[in-house]
């Protein structure tokens, strides 16, 4: 490992027994990544190492390479690194430990060539590498950085406030890049993304009104950046931002969502979570679409169903694009053997929301 970036010795400065040890760690192995470090300093045994590796602010330390002394922290593990041969079993010149983390993800996708087209917020010149572009998107305070593109060949990251879940039309990202040598990656830690808008409002007695936001987007990442409550859904008008405790499924009395608003011309979005759910299958529902839809990819219909009300469960088929929507699931479509495991048509794949409770709609 022999890159040296973004900290300087400042752990350094602080006692190892002001720092305890509270993440899940994989065992070590005597194993280490090569040139992906994002500090590098002194530890006394494994577990101080692991301890100086948690309490990083600035970046996910999600791996550590020790040697008995030198202690390397990354925001890389052996799943995260490109190419995947920088992760090295045994190390090649050292005998030395290496240990993740089971308690945090890679904060980001691994980059594939791919990119989205036409919502890019910013656009910076003069980047090292995905990394830092990486980076670049995690300092973003103008608004709320959810992916990126970056090409190496002129060093330039483009910043976005949308990923492949929330942009419109789907077809907008393109992977391959539709523009030659651009490589995408979006967050993995974002919770939420914001669902179509509609021209609706919830009742303003349970709103917080913010004056001065001039457009959707910027009530959109002041809900966002709200503390005092957990913002669920805003609406806009002119400079206008109201932010909402509630959404449309959970404000009551339920008459209090209108739409369109009683007021004219609010435009309503909400965030929505992308939501739990099972393994692919070689299955299908047969008979009970709620809409069928073309998509690039199986993801890109898991998205589609969690953006649609009521959705429950899809069919995807890879060879047509096709995107089948349903209201209902393995247990409750009736008759019961509608639904078919393997799928009654070759190629069809499976997959259905656990968090999400679906019922018999008739």
């Amino acid at each position: 490992m022999d890159r040296f970036t973004r900290i300087t010795a400042i752990l350094l400065m602080v006692s190892p027994g002001c720092l305890s040890q509270n993440g899940k760690w994989r065992e070590a192995v005597e194993a280490c990544i090569v040139g992906h470090n994002d500090w590098r300093g002194t530890a006394s045994s494994l577990d101080e190492c692991k301890r100086i590796c948690e309490g990083h602010t600035s970046f996910r330390c999600l791996s550590l390479d020790f040697d008995g002394s030198s202690c390397l922290n990354s925001r890389h593990n052996r799943y995260s690194v490109q190419p995947s041969e920088d992760f090295k079993q045994p190390c090649v010149k050292l005998i030395t430990q290496y240990a993740e983390r089971l308690d945090m993800d890679y904060g980001w996708t691994i980059p594939v060539s791919g990119c989205i087209r036409s919502y890019n917020d910013k656009d910076i010149r003069e980047v090292d590498d995905m990394d830092d572009c990486h980076q670049r998107c995690e300092d973003e305070t103008e608004f709320v950085c959810l992916s990126v593109d970056f090409k190496l060949e002129n060093k330039q990251c483009l910043l976005s406030r949308h990923n492949r879940a929330s942009i419109r039309s789907l077809g907008d990202y393109t992977q391959p890049c539709h523009t030659e040598g651009f490589q995408y990656s979006e967050k993995t830690d974002t919770e939420f993304y914001w669902s179509d808008t509609v021209q609706g409002c919830i009742g303003l007695n349970n709103a917080e009104q913010d004056a001065q936001i001039s457009s959707l987007s910027a009530c959109q990442d002041r809900c966002l950046s709200e503390t005092d409550f957990t913002c669920l859904s805003i609406a806009h008008k002119d400079s206008l931002c109201n932010l909402y405790r509630y959404n449309r499924d959970t404000i009551r009395p339920t008459s209090d969502y209108s739409k369109p608003c009683n007021t004219p011309d609010w435009t309503y979005s909400e965030r929505v979570k992308f939501g739990s759910w099972t393994d692919d299958l070689d299955a299908c529902i047969r008979s009970h679409n709620m809409n069928e839809l073309e998509v690039p990819d199986l993801e890109a219909c898991r998205m589609m169903c969690a953006q649609t009300d009521g959705c429950c469960s899809f069919d995807y088929r890879d060879s047509h694009h096709q995107c089948l929507l349903s209201a209902y699931n393995r247990a409750t479509v009736t008759p019961s053997t509608d639904y078919t495991e393997p799928a009654y048509i070759s190629g069809y794949r499976y997959s259905e929301r656990v968090d999400k409770f679906c019922k018999h709609l008739d």
